[in-house]
């Protein structure tokens, strides 16, 4: 057999025939169809994840800046409007989950708004915001007597 003669057989071994590809585009689908609803599922956990933490910082910025202002601060949260804001700290800012807030009876602001005040020596109001987005809770507690942020998550 001559070198060209034995070469033409290698190239026609070369390769995948169409059934071997559509095999592992079959199996490459399934794999998809398999991750997709834990990567959702995944991205909505993390809105809500930094929902919770940017709402709690925003709230330790409002009691820093009483603390050092020697001035009452109040971080404002409308459920109804899905926002937040603190005047002079924290501009308005949308909430993408849903809202339940929990504040004394002096710190309603109609029928679901509330406001969490911080005073110069590092108290508050006290209050517990809770967000929800279906498929898990966090909620944000603030401690009336030394102001202390704290985030915790439920299913």
């Amino acid at each position: 057999m001559t070198e060209s003669q034995h070469k033409g057989e290698e190239d026609s071994q070369a390769g995948f025939t169409l059934l071997e590809l559509m095999i592992v585009l079959s199996i490459l689908a399934l794999a998809l169809a398999i991750a997709a609803p834990s990567l959702s599922r995944s991205r909505d956990q993390l809105v809500l994840r930094s929902t919770a933490y940017e709402l709690a910082g925003h709230l330790r910025s409002a009691r820093a800046a009483a603390q050092t202002s020697n001035v009452e601060h109040a971080l404002t949260i409308d459920p109804v409007q899905r926002s937040y804001w603190a005047e002079g700290i924290v501009a308005p800012r949308p909430l993408p989950v849903g809202v339940k807030v929990l504040v004394p009876e002096s710190e309603r602001l109609g029928v679901a708004a509330g406001r969490i005040r911080f005073f110069p020596d590092g108290g508050a109001s006290g209050a517990r915001v809770v967000l929800n987005d279906g498929r898990g809770t966090a909620a944000v507690s603030v401690d009336w007597l030394n102001g202390d942020v704290r985030v915790q998550w439920g299913r």
